[in-house]
């Protein structure tokens, strides 16, 4: 069953979408990256944390690499560049030296490419916004199809924001 739009998580997609809409792109970014880290914790109690290996099985699991443009460890250092540096490459880990979001408004979308130059120059990674937003909000109605039942998710969905 599709995630219900008027619930806890539901919302939350709803607000990247409603973000999209009315071009504020970076809080769309930063919820978006943060909902492997949501529906994650969902199925545990308070104590345990998200770590690198819980993000990337959502990732690798969830979404459609094509569609999301990134596997899931570097889609991890990406959420760390974006939520904690304000940098999309801000991770020194992240395989790229530059990330760049093509928008609506730039009147043409660039996913999943990879821009290299010889070694040691920079690579830069590009995606579209609304794409790559899309993906992760299609990811987390997989997972809600297969946990919407876990006593967890069911305990803890009504303390979501």
């Amino acid at each position: 069953m599709p995630i219900d739009r008027t619930s806890p998580l539901g919302a939350i997609l709803n607000d990247i979408e409603r973000s999209m809409s009315v071009q504020l792109y970076y809080p769309a970014l930063a919820v978006a990256l943060t909902i492997p880290e949501i529906c994650v914790t969902l199925c545990w109690d308070r104590q345990m944390m998200v770590k690198d290996k819980h993000y990337a099985a959502f990732i690798d699991k969830y979404t459609t690499p094509p569609a999301l443009g990134l596997g899931g460890l570097d889609c991890y250092r990406l959420r760390g560049g974006v939520i904690h540096r304000g940098n999309a490459a801000g991770h020194p880990k992240f395989s790229g030296s530059h990330v760049i979001f093509t928008i609506p408004e730039s009147g043409g979308g660039i996913h999943a490419l990879n821009i290299e130059f010889p070694h040691p120059g920079p690579t830069a990674s590009m995606f579209h916004l609304p794409y790559f937003c899309n993906e992760m909000i299609a990811g987390a109605e997989r997972w809600y199809v297969d946990h919407e039942s876990h006593p967890m998710v069911i305990k803890n969905m009504p303390n979501l924001l």
